[in-house]
């Protein structure tokens, strides 16, 4: 496993139980072949969850406190979860860093059965009594080359596309209508942290620079707010109104030993590594005392959220999210160890008149949540 993704420090650090779990990706997790199930690599992840919540106390740990976190895709992951099991969500707790169901667009109907019929045919399964059969029979490697053929859809933002297999509504785990669906409080009503980067884009310039976009401020700006800030300030005050804890923060730290490159800031992932404090064995170079600070700060309160999601990050003084108060959790600006408290407006004032990525949808206003239905 990478060193980048490694809970040891974590648990060191804490009283908890890091649980890792693996689930199914790209064709293999996210087919589109007709008239199947869909979306595997989601039915992976409740697999492995109905399995921590049976084993965990061999390891140690307390079946009554699982929370569940993830990362861009595995933020949006968490955040589809709280919408398919609103009966059952087994887990008392959700972290989403940097992605939930209104950050990343999805690709329009008929393109995933378009790309697996694709792959059938690469790999010559198209003229089998049973396709599926044959699929299911054929060498996985020239599936895998096969799907990694098949270009991502452009979206909106020249910083992101759509990859060619990825989940897709089925009305069952993924749904047509977020934005429904969170206006009528159809979601498990469990605590929520989540929160984004200040910089999310200095990762995804990476590819853009790889095809040839050099992606202009306005464009930047857009994506910052469509995909991330936005979406935040949306979630966190849907849970507000129905009376779900949410708390929101925005990291902004850059260290000499977590740069991609010399100018990549704050960028999509970063804050994992405070999280699980990895960052000297990915890098290979030594951390600084403030970021080490700022480590046991962060450690502990995923910690805190996590043993106790509905109180435990208010008993370290962290506010939840209230767009009319100083609420919005600053984390290492200026590379400061010490946590700030400040407006979401000072971040999503603009998010009215924005288009949220994972909905195609401008809603009127996305931190105001008093026109949501009682």
């Amino acid at each position: 496993m990478s060193p980048f993704y490694s809970g040891k420090y974590l648990a060191d650090a804490e009283d908890i139980v890091i649980v890792t779990v693996n689930y199914r990706l790209n064709i293999f997790g996210f087919p589109g072949a007709p008239g199947e199930t869909q979306n595997l690599g989601l039915r992976d992840q409740r697999a492995a969850v109905e399995w921590v919540r049976d084993n965990i106390k061999q390891f140690g740990g307390d079946p009554t406190k699982i929370t569940i976190a993830g990362q861009s895709a595995g933020g949006v992951a968490v955040d589809y979860w709280t919408y398919a099991y609103q009966e059952d969500p087994i887990v008392n707790g959700v972290i989403a860093h940097s992605g939930n169901v209104f950050s990343f667009p999805v690709n329009t109907a008929g393109v995933p059965e378009k790309n697996w019929n694709t792959v059938v045919v690469a790999v010559n399964c198209s003229s089998a009594g049973d396709a599926m059969a044959c699929m299911r029979k054929a060498d996985w490697q020239a599936i895998k080359a096969a799907a990694a053929g098949i270009k991502p859809t452009p979206s909106s933002s020249v910083l992101r596309s759509i990859p060619a297999f990825y989940p897709m509504p089925d009305e069952d785990l993924v749904f047509s209508d977020y934005l429904e669906l969170t206006s009528s409080g159809s979601f498990a009503k469990v605590p929520l942290l989540l929160g984004n980067n200040n910089g999310e884009d200095g990762y995804y310039r990476i590819p853009a620079f790889a095809s040839g976009v050099i992606p202009t401020a306005d464009q930047v700006t857009s994506f910052l707010l469509e995909s991330f800030t936005c979406p935040v300030s949306h979630q966190a005050g849907a849970r507000r109104h129905y009376g779900v804890p949410a708390w929101a923060y925005c990291y902004m730290a850059d260290w000499d030993n977590t740069r991609l490159y010399p100018t990549s800031g704050a960028y999509h992932g970063v804050d994992l590594h405070m999280v699980f404090g990895a960052s000297a064995d990915v890098s290979g170079l030594p951390t600084t005392a403030d970021q080490r600070s700022l480590t046991k700060l962060m450690q502990h309160a995923w910690f805190s959220f996590s043993n106790n999601p509905t109180s435990g990050l208010g008993s370290i003084g962290w506010p939840q999210f209230d767009p009319d108060a100083a609420s919005l959790i600053v984390l290492g600006q200026n590379n400061s160890p010490e946590a700030q408290f400040v407006s979401p407006s000072q971040f999503d004032h603009a998010c009215s008149n924005i288009t949220l990525a994972g909905t195609r949808t401008t809603v009127s206003s996305v931190a105001d949540t008093t026109s949501l239905p009682l």
